[in-house]
């Protein structure tokens, strides 16, 4: 039956980690779609917040730290702290600190989209020798 279905029955207690510069801006995404509160609805992540996603981010950016570079990777990290203080300060998004936050989002989103491109150029290689741009 249906209503006997408990969505909590299995649990991955890894959450997910980004770990290409394309899952990291599909990534954002999610963000977006999520802000400010990131509290899961469908029941299937109860454990899900802000702390949980932002903590996600910023690990998948120290994961790919050497092909974003220092410059690039310090920026996304002290926008992602922004992101994340503007979220909590708009709740019920009715502030217009989730909009100011959701700009920050699409500025870190061109980041990554111009570390991509940079990559390209350069005909670096991903993970499975393709140039790809992750």
């Amino acid at each position: 039956m249906m209503e006997d279905f408990d969505p909590n029955f299995i649990r991955n207690t890894k959450p997910y980690i980004p770990s290409s510069l394309s899952a990291i801006y599909d990534f954002l995404a999610t963000i977006l779609g999520e802000a400010p509160t990131f509290i899961d609805k469908t029941g299937f992540y109860p454990e899900q917040n802000i702390d949980t996603r932002f903590s996600q981010l910023t690990e998948a950016f120290g994961g790919v730290r050497n092909k974003l570079g220092e410059e690039r990777y310090e920026r996304l990290m002290s926008l992602s702290g922004q992101v994340k203080d503007l979220f909590l300060a708009d709740p019920h998004d009715d502030n217009g600190k989730t909009l100011e936050g959701c700009k920050l989002i699409w500025e870190m989103e061109g980041i990554i989209r111009d570390a991509r491109k940079g990559r390209v150029k350069a005909e670096l290689k991903d993970d499975e020798g393709e140039v790809t741009g992750d």
